[in-house]
């Protein structure tokens, strides 16, 4: 089990936004659960923004009056006898907080507050938020919606907070005939835990490990043919360059067990290992060498595995610990492989 700490610094790695993980103390906060968590946390964004001020956008309206503002539309106002009336159909800009991104804060705000497990409290400081945003429509949030929001230097402070909202669109499910909301368990979800540690690690080490260039790497096939076109795509979760050119290759792996069950015999996972050694093997750099990443689980693991140039290590790292041992963990993973690298170096000088 992932302690609630764990999980918010996790998201706040994964999402790029380590600033937010002093939005709130949440290791001096009691959350019962993930939903309650994640509530509070955009309860006290929404809070921020509020006495911020919320962005605003030029938005096109159109209305009758008296008199002119902004463009008459002459056609509707003559075939309508406005003018005879002294009215005319005006089209104007009006700058409006009702747009799309604090559309997707309040209609969150209404959903997450419709889960029966939600604190009382917190559901009373929600609907106070919700009664400051009259002037907010709520939307149909389809999973195209968040992809549609403009971020820019001016409004990057929303970016955190929506990443919230897409997390609870996600996992939110809500019955179409008793309107009932339940959170799905995203944490069981493999795929989206998966995404989650894979994007953690990386991040996390492209924070904490300056000195070294990290970032996802499209390799090429060392294979020489007239069709190469049909070879699939390889592509790295996370590649390291270090300061000395040269470069260890992560592969994050999240599973419900850490190893798979073979005839009653546990081994690492096949696929895993066949794909690291493609990465090696296709390496125009033989300095290369290969991690692969799992959380623990039953047990902890730290295998090494060598072939003529290439080496792989598996690890394990325990989520299920104070958050400065997982920090202090994943930077001796890394540190032993500078140390390693240091040393056969030295050794073939």
């Amino acid at each position: 089990m992932i302690p609630i700490e764990n999980i918010y610094f996790l998201l706040c790695y994964a999402w790029n936004r380590l600033e937010e993980k002093e939005l709130m103390n949440v290791s001096t906060i009691e959350v019962p659960d993930l939903p309650n968590l994640l509530a509070k946390v955009l309860l006290k964004g929404m809070k921020a923004l509020i006495n911020r001020g919320l962005d605003k956008q030029y938005i096109a309206e159109q209305n009758l009056y008296q008199g002119i503002k902004g463009r008459v539309a002459f056609n509707y106002s003559l075939r309508k006898n406005l003018f005879q009336q002294g009215l005319a159909m005006c089209e104007f800009d009006e700058l409006s907080i009702n747009i799309l991104p604090n559309q997707i804060l309040k209609t969150s705000l209404q959903n997450v507050i419709k889960l029966p497990t939600l604190d009382r409290k917190l559901k009373r400081d929600i609907q106070a938020v919700l009664y400051q945003l009259t002037d907010v429509d709520a939307i149909e949030i389809r999973n195209g919606t968040f992809s549609s929001v403009q971020i820019h230097r001016n409004n990057q402070y929303y970016l955190f907070l929506l990443n919230i909202c897409e997390l609870l669109h996600q996992n939110l499910s809500i019955h179409e005939k008793t309107g009932e909301v339940k959170f799905k368990d995203f944490l069981r979800d493999e795929r989206q835990m998966a995404r989650l540690f894979e994007e953690f690690v990386r991040n996390f080490y492209k924070i904490e490990v300056p000195e070294a260039k990290v970032f996802r790497e499209d390799l090429h096939w060392q294979f020489t043919g007239e069709q190469m076109q049909f070879l699939p795509k390889m592509q790295t979760d996370i590649s390291i360059k270090l300061p000395s050119n040269r470069k260890i290759i992560i592969d994050a792996k999240y599973y419900s067990e850490t190893l798979q069950h073979f005839y009653d015999a546990e081994k690492i996972h096949s696929r895993n290992l066949y794909q690291m050694f493609a990465y090696l093997k296709n390496q125009p750099n033989l300095q290369a060498e290969g991690i692969l990443l799992y959380p623990t689980v039953q047990k902890s693991l730290s295998l090494t595995y060598t072939y003529e140039e290439h080496r792989i290590r598996v690890e394990t790292l325990n989520l299920n610990q104070p958050w400065i041992e997982i920090k202090r963990d994943l930077l001796l993973i890394l540190e032993r492989k500078f140390n390693e690298l240091e040393t056969r170096s030295s050794e073939n000088i």
